[in-house]
């Protein structure tokens, strides 16, 4: 009961210590919130749609007319002007006017009046890969679509049905379905990593803060003398208010932001519970055992406030992990990070099994295994450091 007692009253040293200073506070009672709602809410809409196009007709007849109709129909599609030349869409492409242009040919429409092939270009800014990407797909769509339609008219005219039209116009016939993100948008994709990534952050970020704190303030004898000179029970006690209230969090972003940004939870949430405290467990004696080096708070918070994006590039989450550097991909598998997000997208979105994720589960639990002990000891030394300097 003793020990149980003397862990409650570091946690509430703690909250006493987060009540009175406002970087902390801001960090880990504002900025997951703010963050969760604000990131998020750039990719409500989850799919592109009226990207601006131009075109370029030196046909000008119905058919070309026709041919801009069914791309302006397309919800991707907006065609937002109609340049003269190809030199002045394409002034209008350098100047960002548009995303991209098509040019009709001369004669496009005698062209497959008698089934002759014509070429219809189309140049986009590819600068930007997304827009591009999606552009590209969509117009693609509708002039094979098209082509389809004339091939299967050619082979009516040559006396063939319907159906055998068809078969002979689309003889190869691609049947493409999307086994998950099935909306095949960017939002349902990078929505599960991001809110990953500011749980993890804010923590991290948080907690060094506080951990910093103690040294800059001299204050570690406190702690050590309030947690009853218990290296254990000072560990415990100062980061179970982070555990609850990150779990919290968690909680809070799987349930809420999931529902209202239509994001799928198609696994287990039994699954993703375990993982997710793992996870945050890893995080917390990460977090502890790398600001224990630090002297002062601020250097802890300009060094953590950086690694947001590092940790988030190498995780492989948003590029390939084997098209890496070998040195980057040991270090990324380093991280707690990297092996959380490969899981819990597995979960929520592809709806794993714990078996199929077993490999991430175990590692996760070494981490945390792993990073208490380094915890453990460090924090050890400094307590008898300090004891032994004021005795």
């Amino acid at each position: 009961m003793e020990e149980i007692k003397k862990v409650f009253d570091v946690i509430k040293r703690e909250i006493l210590n987060i009540t009175h200073d406002v970087n902390i506070t801001s960090v880990i009672l504002l900025a997951p919130l703010f963050y969760a709602f604000f990131y998020s809410s750039v990719y409500i809409n989850k799919i592109e749609t009226d990207l601006p196009i131009g075109i370029v007709d030196y046909d000008n007849s119905y058919s070309s007319q026709k041919l801009c109709t069914d791309l302006n129909i397309n919800q991707v599609v907006e065609i937002v002007t109609r340049a003269a030349s190809y030199e002045e869409a394409k002034k209008m492409l350098e100047h960002s006017e548009i995303q991209g242009f098509v040019v009709i040919p001369k004669g496009y429409e005698s062209d497959l009046k008698q089934y002759k092939g014509t070429k219809i270009k189309l140049f986009l800014n590819t600068t930007r890969f997304l827009v591009s990407n999606d552009l590209n797909k969509a117009i693609n769509e509708v002039i094979l679509q098209k082509a389809v339609e004339y091939r299967q008219a050619f082979y009516k005219k040559q006396g063939y049905s319907l159906e055998q039209a068809k078969q002979l116009s689309d003889p190869v016939q691609l049947d493409m379905r999307p086994l998950y993100n099935t909306t095949e948008s960017y939002g349902d994709f990078i929505l599960p990593g991001l809110l990953a990534l500011i749980l993890h952050q804010t923590l991290l970020i948080g907690l060094a803060e506080s951990i910093a704190k103690e040294r800059e303030e001299n204050s570690l004898k406190e702690w050590y003398k309030t947690a009853g000179y218990s290296t254990y029970t000072a560990i415990i006690g100062k980061t179970a208010f982070y555990f609850v209230l990150f779990c919290a969090y968690a909680f809070f972003f799987y349930t809420i932001n999931y529902s209202m940004f239509s994001l799928n939870i198609v696994g287990s949430y039994n699954v993703l519970a375990f993982i997710t405290v793992l996870y945050i467990l890893a995080v917390i004696f990460m977090s502890v055992f790398i600001a224990s080096f630090f002297e002062r708070k601020i250097i802890s918070l300009q060094v953590f406030a950086f690694t947001s994006i590092p940790f988030f590039l190498i995780s492989g989450y948003s590029y390939p992990l084997q098209a890496m550097p070998v040195w980057m991909q040991i270090l990324s598998s380093l991280l707690p990070s990297t092996v959380y997000l490969n899981a819990q997208v597995r979960l929520t979105q592809m709806g794993a099994s714990v078996t199929q994720i077993l490999p991430e589960i175990i590692q996760l639990f070494v981490f945390v295994v792993i990073s208490f002990a380094a915890v453990f000891f460090r924090l050890r030394f400094l307590f008898n450091k300090k004891q032994t300097q004021n005795n």
